[in-house]
C-alpha cells in the first residue's frame, strides 16, 4: 500500500470519528468542489443582504390606530411568500401588487419600541422596520374615543335569543358628534365620533335592542382614575358600564348615567346627550382590567350612548364623580336552600332595587307584594315595574333547582318579565327564563339544571320590565336543593333565553 493512499485512509477514519469535522475541508478540492464552495459562500452572503422596501408609514400611533405600510418593486422581489416575526399571522397583513399593509389589530398588541419583521420572497428577503410610539399604550383601551369611525378593538355579543338584528352594539351606532335626532341639543362628545342613535333608527326600535360590548384589556396605571362619557341608560340595573378584572372576571365597579333626566330645561338636557364622569379605582392599580357596557333592557330609555372611555390619567380628571352601583350581594354565607323561597314571611331576605329607573310615571316604585305565600309583581297594577334580588345560595346535592311561575304573558313576555340566575361576585347571568308555558294565573313548575355550577354561589333576580296587560309575574315555591335528581323530562326544564 502506497504512503499517499495510507495517508488518505487515515484522514477518512478521522473524519468518520469526528462528528464536527467536514471531509471536504481535509482533502484537496477539485475544480468542481471549488465551484460548489463558491456557490455556498454566495448563498450565505445573500442571506445577509436584503431587498429594499420604501416606508410609506412605519410608525404606529395608539391615538390614531393607523396602518403601517411599505411599498416595493414587484419585478425585483418576485412572488411574495409571507412575513415572519413577533407572532404575526397571515390575517395581520395584506400584500397587494406593490404595497405591504400591516393592520392596526396586530400593532396594538405590541409594546412601545422598535421592531423588525422579515418578508420572504422568491428573489430574496426584506426587512420591515416598524416603530410603536409610546402613548402609555398598555394602560389604555384600544379605540377609547371611537375615532376610527367603527368599533375596532371592541367585542359585542347578543344576550337574548341570538337576535343579532336587535344587537345593541354594532357599527351602525357610530354617529357623528353633532345634533341629536330627537332633540335640539348636541351629543357633546369628545371628537368626531361617538356611540349614539343613527338617524335611520327610531327611538323605540333602539330601546328594544339588547346586548353587551367589551373593551380590550388594560393595566391600571397613572393615578388610578378612569373617566368616561355616558348618556341615556335611565335604569342603571339594565344599562350600565362595568369595570371587570381579567383574572377572575369579578365585577369590581358598576357605573350608570346617574344624571339622567335630572333636568330637562333649556340649559340642561340629560337624555341621550353625554355626561362626563370620573371614578377613583386606584385600589386596583397594577391589575389587568377591562370595561363592559351592558344593555339588558328593552323598554323605556334602556340603551346607552357613550364616548371617550379613558383608563389612564396622570392627574384627577374633570367631570362628575361616578357612584359605584354594584348590587349589595353578601358573599360570606350561602346555604344550599335559598332563604324564604316560599314567601311565607312576606319579602324577608329579598331586596327590591331602589334605582329610580323602576319608578312609574307617577313617581311610585311599589311593585312587589307577597300574598298568600305567592310573590306578585303587581302591587300597584300590571304597569308596576321592578327588580327583586334574593340572598345567595350554594349549588349542592343533585345540582337541580325549581320554582313556579304564573302570569307573565304580556306582548313581549319573555323579554320583559323573566327570572335571571347570576353568579356571586361576577354578577354574570348564567340563565334567563320566562313563563313560556303560561296559562293565566296558574303556577307552573320549571326545573333548572345547575350541575355545571356545583358548589358555586348564585343568586336570583326577578324582573318585571313590562307595563301592559299581563306584564306581571307570580312566583312561588323556589327550591334550590334536591338531594337526588328529580324525575323530570326535557319539557319540564326552563329554556335559557340568554344566547
Amino acid at each position: 500500500m502506497s504512503k499517499p493512499f495510507q495517508k488518505l485512509m487515515f484522514i477518512l477514519g478521522i473524519a468518520l470519528l469526528t462528528s464536527s469535522c467536514d471531509f471536504s475541508s481535509l482533502v484537496s478540492l477539485s475544480d468542481d468542489d471549488s465551484q460548489s464552495s463558491s456557490i455556498s459562500h454566495a448563498s450565505v452572503l445573500s442571506e445577509t443582504s436584503y431587498l429594499e422596501v420604501a416606508p410609506v408609514e412605519s410608525s404606529f400611533d395608539f391615538d390614531v390606530l393607523n396602518e403601517i405600510q411599505f411599498s416595493f418593486d414587484a419585478d425585483i422581489f418576485g412572488d411574495i411568500s409571507h412575513i415572519e416575526g413577533l407572532n404575526i399571522a397571515n390575517g395581520d397583513y395584506v400584500i397587494t401588487e406593490n404595497l405591504i399593509t400591516i393592520n392596526p389589530n396586530f400593532l396594538v398588541t405590541l409594546d412601545p419600541g422598535q421592531y423588525t419583521l422579515t418578508l420572504y420572497a422568491t428573489n430574496g428577503n426584506a426587512r420591515l422596520p416598524i416603530q410603536v410610539i409610546d402613548r402609555h399604550n398598555q394602560y389604555r383601551i384600544i379605540n377609547e374615543s371611537l375615532e376610527t369611525g367603527n368599533l375596532v378593538g371592541w367585542t359585542s355579543k347578543t344576550i337574548f335569543k341570538g337576535e343579532n338584528n336587535l344587537q345593541s352594539f354594532t357599527d351602525a351606532g357610530i354617529v357623528i358628534n353633532g345634533p341629536i335626532n330627537s332633540a335640539t341639543k348636541t351629543y357633546d362628545g369628545s371628537g368626531d365620533f361617538l356611540y349614539g342613535i343613527p338617524s335611520s333608527e327610531s327611538l323605540a326600535t333602539w330601546e328594544e335592542k339588547m346586548g353587551t360590548i367589551t373593551s380590550s384589556s388594560f393595566t391600571l396605571g397613572g393615578d388610578g382614575y378612569i373617566s368616561f362619557k355616558l348618556g341615556a341608560g335611565k335604569n342603571i340595573d339594565l344599562a350600565h358600564l362595568s369595570i371587570r378584572r381579567v383574572s377572575d372576571d369579578h365585577e369590581l365597579y358598576r357605573f350608570g348615567n346617574q344624571m339622567f333626566d335630572i333636568s330637562s330645561g333649556e340649559e340642561q338636557y340629560f337624555g341621550e346627550n353625554l355626561v362626563t364622569y370620573f371614578a377613583d379605582i386606584s385600589n386596583h392599580l397594577g391589575a389587568e382590567l377591562y370595561v363592559e357596557l351592558v344593555d339588558i333592557g328593552g323598554r323605556d330609555w334602556d340603551f346607552i350612548t357613550f364616548d371617550d372611555i379613558k383608563a389612564f390619567h396622570e392627574e384627577i380628571p374633570q367631570g362628575i364623580a361616578a357612584i359605584n352601583q354594584l348590587p349589595p350581594i353578601g358573599i360570606d354565607y350561602a346555604p344550599n336552600q335559598i332563604a324564604n323561597g316560599y314567601f311565607v314571611s312576606n319579602l324577608d331576605y329579598w331586596t327590591p332595587s331602589m334605582q329610580t329607573g323602576w319608578q312609574k310615571n307617577d313617581g311610585t316604585n311599589n311593585t312587589f307584594i307577597a300574598s298568600d305565600g305567592v310573590l306578585r309583581t303587581n302591587a300597584t297594577g300590571d304597569s308596576a315595574r321592578g327588580l327583586l334580588r334574593s340572598t345567595p345560595f350554594r349549588v349542592d346535592g343533585s345540582g337541580f333547582m325549581s320554582l313556579e311561575l304564573g302570569a307573565g304573558q304580556g306582548s313581549r313576555n319573555d323579554k320583559d318579565t323573566f327570572v335571571s340566575i347570576k353568579t356571586v361576585l361576577t354578577n354574570r347571568e348564567i340563565i334567563r327564563f320566562a313563563n313560556v308555558r303560561h296559562n293565566g294565573n296558574e303556577l307552573i313548575r320549571y326545573y333548572v339544571d345547575l350541575r355545571e355550577y356545583m358548589q358555586a354561589h348564585l343568586y336570583i333576580e326577578i324582573i318585571d320590565n313590562g307595563m301592559g296587560s299581563w306584564d306581571t309575574l307570580f312566583v312561588d315555591n323556589i327550591i334550590t336543593f334536591y338531594s337526588e335528581q328529580p324525575n323530570i323530562t326535557f319539557a319540564d326544564l326552563a329554556v335559557n333565553l340568554n344566547y
